[in-house]
Order: structure tokens, then C-alpha cells, then sequence
């Protein structure tokens, strides 16, 4: 009975075969991970994106509104401060079939986490009222991005040349801006990994009354 035996070269060729074969398939697992990591960063900034448009577009129908503010004698105060990093705004949208009315109270600002956070509100969120223990009921919170580095937000003015000033802050403690909304308000944010969204927008109401809700 003839017995075979695999020679050395034989044997060194079935290991370079398998050998390449293996890294063939690491290749192959390696770009398929890769490509899966690009489609889920993508689609990851492509919703952040997408939650940013909708507060920018909320910015839109900004719009003047009186609230009782009981730290000033309860005098009406208007329902709007822009920080330099912080902003409190009062917008209006479509009532709907849940019960949401027409207007809605929005805080934007970057929190602990470095996370940029929409706070809104159906009743009024009061700029005020920050440091109350009650402020938080019934108030939902949004991330809408992560990893933020910085935001900052400029109001516009219109100057004597009918020309737009930008201002850092919408002061509204300086009687020159005193129960004023600004024309437009713009804000920026910046990643931590260097990439920057700026957005601009045209407030819906800019003078000093409203008939709504005084």
C-alpha cells in the first residue's frame, strides 16, 4: 500500500494560500467597518442638522410677549433674553390635535456635558424665574447636539442708516433695548472636533407691543 506524504513545498504553499486568504477577509471586514462607520457618523450629523434647522426655523416666528414678573413689582416684562452663550425666546406655531397651543418657550444653551440643550415649554419659561425650585415642571428638555466646544448667538439692530449692527448682548435692563425684540438673532456652535454651524435668522415681531397675551 503506497502511502503520500504533502512535500515541504507543497505544505508552504498551502499556508501562503491560506495566509492570503486570511488576509484577504481582514481586509474585507476591515472596509465594511470602516464604510459602516462613515454611513453611521454621516447619519448621526445629518440629524443633528436636522434638529438644529427646526430650532432655527423655530427662531423664525419669534415673537414679543408680556409676562406678570413678580421680581419687578409685578409689572409686565417681556418674555425674551439674549445672552452672549444663552437665549430665551417666546415663538408661535400651529396649535394641534394633543392639546398644544399656539405659542411655545424655548432655552437654548450648552449644558455640563458639553451637550447644546433646547428646554421648551408650553406656558411660560420665565429667564427670571431660573433659580426657582417650581420653574422645571412641565418643561422638556432636548439635546439637540454633542460634543460642543462653544456656542455664542448675536442679536441684530437696525442703526441710523437703516443698516444692521450686531450686538453680543440684547440687554434687556439698558432702557435703549427695553421691551425691544431684535430684527434678527444669529447663532453659531463649534465642535469640539473644530467644525463650526452658523445660522441666521429674521424674527417673525419687533416692536415694543404685542396684543398678545398682556
Amino acid at each position: 500500500m503506497k502511502i503520500s506524504h504533502f512535500t515541504l513545498i507543497e505544505l508552504i504553499v498551502a499556508m501562503a494560500i491560506l495566509a492570503l486568504v486570511g488576509l484577504a477577509s481582514s481586509a474585507a471586514l476591515f472596509g465594511y467597518h470602516r464604510s459602516h462607520g462613515k454611513v453611521a457618523s454621516l447619519s448621526q450629523k445629518l440629524e443633528r442638522n436636522r434638529k438644529l434647522d427646526k430650532v432655527a426655523d423655530l427662531m423664525s416666528n419669534m415673537i414679543p410677549f408680556y409676562w406678570r414678573n413678580e421680581v419687578e413689582d409685578g409689572g409686565q416684562t417681556l418674555v425674551f433674553d439674549g445672552r452672549e452663550d444663552e437665549l430665551y425666546f417666546t415663538a408661535m406655531r400651529l396649535p394641534d390635535s394633543e392639546g398644544r397651543g399656539a405659542f411655545i418657550f424655548v432655552h437654548l444653551y450648552v449644558d455640563e456635558e458639553n451637550q447644546l440643550v433646547c428646554d421648551y415649554k408650553d406656558t411660560p419659561l420665565l429667564p427670571w424665574e431660573e433659580d426657582d425650585e417650581g420653574r422645571d415642571e412641565g418643561v422638556k428638555t432636548a439635546v439637540l447636539a454633542e460634543k460642543v466646544a462653544a456656542l455664542t448667538f448675536i442679536y441684530g439692530e437696525y442703526n441710523e442708516d437703516d443698516q444692521v449692527d450686531w450686538l453680543e448682548v440684547w440687554d434687556q435692563e439698558d432702557d435703549e433695548y427695553l421691551d425691544r425684540m431684535p430684527v434678527a438673532v444669529g447663532f453659531t456652535v463649534e465642535f469640539e472636533s473644530g467644525e463650526k454651524l452658523s445660522y441666521m435668522r429674521r424674527t417673525a415681531g419687533i416692536s415694543a407691543f404685542s396684543g398678545l397675551a398682556q
